[in-house]
């Protein structure tokens, strides 16, 4: 559950030095690692069509992902966008603020980590009315006609109207989305860069994240990170930011981090400033989970070496 004392919205996040990550992290912890998309891992584009995550991202990705490393992608774009965005990474997604979730799995403990199953997609179908949804496209439709510098953005479970070529054009935006929902009492209007989306009431990122943490964790206690830019990812922040964990015997009790990527206030406890810090960030992530994945591989070894002289005795 989000409690109130998480909900910050008027505090600006410190900021984090992104080179120094580590020093953030304990190798008593297990960390699981929740990005966004658009402004997080790819840059921020006039045409949502037009953003795209550099291949030296993606790599990096694998190389965390290698290290034995849950990570997933919480997005307000479809499943189908993000799926492309990734390709040909392969991780689990919750896309459309939750309402879409795809899970994978390694299908062996190697570091060719593109040998991986996918799971059945979950849709939450049970909070989404396909007929109120094909009404409210209709309104949103007929109402932008005159501004051709809008752009709708029909999903399977929501839609999007951007305003990103014509900023001027927010209050327009604003009135046509509101317009088309107020017949309509269990959707409600997200605001975004740019853009407002109108999806059904529950439907959010912070859901999302507890929803795959669950999946990932069992009972390994995973102690989440998510990072993202935009309104809508504050709802993540609280989320990760109210999960705690322990790291051991000392009972140290660790806190999940929430780290915005630019400035102005938020629920984030931290923040970088653009996405290029963001790759810094990951870079130091490696570097830890690297040293980290070394170690425990080498207390493997051991372990079974004491084992076999043990048992050979």
């Amino acid at each position: 559950m989000t409690s109130a004392r998480s909900v910050r919205t008027d505090s600006c996040p410190k900021y984090l030095q992104p080179e120094h990550f580590a020093d953030y992290l304990s190798v008593r912890q297990n960390y699981a690692l929740f990005l966004d998309l658009d402004g997080t891992l790819a840059d921020f584009t006039l045409d949502p069509k037009d953003s795209v995550i550099p291949q030296s991202t993606i790599k990096l990705l694998q190389q965390i992902q290698s290290c034995d490393v849950k990570i997933a992608i919480v997005t307000g774009r479809s499943l189908a966008e993000a799926k492309q965005m990734l390709s040909p990474l392969k991780l689990p997604i919750a896309a459309t603020h939750g309402l879409e979730i795809a899970s994978h799995s390694s299908a062996n403990n190697s570091s060719d980590i593109s040998v991986v199953e996918e799971s059945v997609t979950d849709v939450n179908i049970t909070c989404v009315n396909s007929t109120e949804l094909a009404a409210i496209k209709r309104v949103i439709v007929q109402s932008s006609y005159p501004y051709k510098d809008l752009s709708i953005e029909n999903k399977p479970y929501s839609v999007a109207l951007h305003f990103r070529r014509a900023p001027a054009l927010a209050d327009v935006a604003y009135n046509i989305m509101t317009n088309a929902l107020k017949n309509y009492p269990s959707w409600v209007l997200k605001p975004g860069k740019y853009v407002w989306e109108i999806v059904p009431k529950g439907a959010n990122k912070g859901a999302a994240i507890v929803t795959l943490l669950k999946r990932m964790s069992a009972n390994d206690g995973l102690c989440p990170i998510f990072i993202g830019d935009d309104s809508t990812d504050e709802a993540g922040f609280i989320a990760v930011q109210d999960i705690y964990t322990s790291t051991g015997k000392d009972r140290k009790v660790v806190r999940g981090l929430g780290i915005k990527v630019g400035s102005g206030t938020s629920c984030a406890h931290y923040r970088v400033n653009n996405i290029y810090e963001v790759t810094v960030l990951l870079s130091s992530f490696l570097r830890f989970c690297q040293t980290y994945h070394t170690l425990s591989l080498e207390r493997v070894g051991v372990d079974a070496s004491l084992t076999k002289t043990v048992g050979g005795q």
